[in-house]
């Protein structure tokens, strides 16, 4: 690694770079969440592997995993070799191809829930479209969700993400958007049995909440939320984007072994390259096949990500009984040292884990459920992932750390050395 607590990085690139870029580019970035990173937002030259080298030639052990998707690392042989094979028949946008049909049939062998499914670019898109067959299928328009779960940035969904906010995320929603919703704490079975009833087209969830701070669920709780959707004939959905493919190879649906009517698939089935789906049992997808639901877009299962998405899946399906251990046991290790040296520093800081996913918070020791997000200091992880950052550790910037196929036990030993590092300088400001 070129960066030492001795050596520490220079970001003057990163810092030039940003003062072009926020001359045309909004913020200087493409998404809002990267302009919260500290020192500044590092830009990027080349990646590989679990390595990320930025701008300035600094390079770290990645954890963002590109927010998620990159579940087999950075450039894959696997992976490029199919996207390259796929270049040279053209891209052929737009168009019937044979990988669209072999990539549902991966998921139906891979996904419990996955008989019939549909394919989109995005999270945000696979979400609208899986209420809209809902909706359809019953003949409802009522929606439950939970509180700090997110399902992307639609008006009709982007509602109760932060404590004590029920109302709409962002600048700019309609307030009408969210007439049919209604918001319940995620993990509360009594709450949800409250507020369900038969006047209701689905349900939406992470089954676990990794986006709200990496939440298993409670016990029992997934088992009653199917009961009570069966019984009201309301259609139970999966928001798997962040858990699909990356804590079993059949999802957060395999772990916890309770299987939805639909499932939102997005970010590790596409290895890196844009894709998403919306799968489900045939009753429901019925609503889709028979033509009542109108299901358009350009760049639904285009070649190039569906041939990444295929090499990927391909992959973890021949890896799983080894990959899947490895990854979970490595986050494992990674929380449990975190939380023992916040312990031993005596730090408001520790880390949750599900599977092969972390999140650090500080202002707080424990961070047992949901309702204790409130208790969270937002302002000081960045400051913490600035010194995790400067160490040679890329996570992201409000802490949450993704684990890939392509961490070695070596990278983790590194990564523990940079931790303590990191959590040591965080100790002394």
């Amino acid at each position: 690694m070129q960066t030492t607590q001795r050596d520490m990085p220079a970001f003057s690139n990163s810092r030039q770079y940003r003062d072009f870029a926020v001359r045309h580019l909004a913020n200087g970035v493409s998404s809002t969440p990267r302009t919260a990173q500290l020192p500044v937002p590092v830009a990027m030259d080349h990646a590989r592997g679990v390595v990320l080298t930025d701008v300035d030639g600094n390079d770290y052990i990645d954890y963002t995993m590109g927010y998620g998707p990159l579940i087999l690392g950075h450039n894959p042989p696997e992976v490029v070799a199919a996207l390259k094979a796929e270049i040279d028949k053209g891209f052929r946008t737009a168009s019937v191809h044979p990988g669209e049909g072999r990539l549902a049939e991966l998921i139906a062998e891979t996904v419990p829930c996955g008989e019939i499914s549909s394919f989109v670019s995005t999270g945000t898109e696979a979400v609208q479209l899986a209420l809209r067959i809902a909706r359809a299928a019953t003949g409802r328009t009522r929606i439950i969700k939970f509180r700090a779960n997110y399902h992307g940035w639609f008006d009709s969904v982007h509602i109760a993400n932060a404590p004590g906010n029920d109302g709409p995320s962002s600048g700019g929603q309609d307030p009408k958007a969210v007439e049919n919703i209604t918001v319940v704490d995620w993990g509360d079975a009594a709450a949800f049995a409250a507020a369900i009833s038969s006047d209701y087209a689905a349900v939406i969830l992470e089954a676990a909440a990794i986006n709200a701070g990496c939440f298993a669920p409670p016990e029992g709780f997934l088992e009653s939320v199917r009961d009570l959707t069966s019984r009201h004939g309301v259609v139970l959905i999966f928001d798997e984007v962040i858990t699909g493919y990356r804590l079993a190879l059949g999802g957060a649906q395999e772990m916890f072994g309770v299987v939805p009517d639909l499932t939102v698939l997005g970010k590790a089935i596409g290895a890196g390259m844009p894709v998403s789906a919306v799968t489900g049992n045939r009753a429901v997808m019925e609503a889709l096949v028979n033509g009542s639901v109108m299901h358009r877009g350009t760049f639904n299962g285009n070649p190039l990500s569906v041939s990444a998405a295929i090499a990927c899946v391909e992959s973890l399906q021949r890896g799983a009984a080894e990959i899947y251990p490895r990854m979970n046991a490595h986050a494992a290790a990674i929380q449990a040292h975190i939380n023992a040296e916040a312990a031993a520093l005596d730090l408001d800081v520790c880390a949750n884990q599900v599977g092969s996913a972390i999140q650090i918070f500080t202002g707080v020791r424990q961070m047992a459920r949901i309702g204790d997000l409130a208790g969270a200091d937002r302002g000081k992880i960045v400051k913490l992932t600035e010194k995790l950052l400067l160490n040679g550790l890329m996570p992201l910037p409000r802490g949450l750390m993704y684990l890939s196929a392509a961490h070695t036990d070596a990278d983790i030993e590194k990564t523990m050395h940079a931790l303590s590092k990191g959590l040591h300088a965080y100790a002394a400001v």
